[in-house]
């Protein structure tokens, strides 16, 4: 199954507070942009969580999602 398609936008919705927003991209997965909305008030919170809201088209499937790490997940931090 294929997992991209055209870009377009879509309806997202932030899983940390619920905005609704359009944002271009070419899948049906989760996108990590900042949330207009409360991503000032979590300034060092980086790849806030989108849900996409439009329907998946027939035969597509959604990506992988992204698996979230910090510095220290990767590299020892002294």
């Amino acid at each position: 199954m294929k997992t991209t398609g055209k870009y377009s936008m879509k309806r997202y919705r932030c899983t940390t507070c619920g905005h609704e927003s359009l944002i271009g991209t070419n899948h049906w997965g989760e996108c990590y942009p900042r949330c207009t909305a409360c991503g000032w008030k979590n300034p060092m919170m980086m790849g806030m969580v989108h849900e996409c809201l439009e329907p998946l088209p027939e035969g597509y499937a959604k990506p992988t999602p992204w698996k979230m790490v910090r510095l220290g997940d990767v590299c020892e931090v002294k």
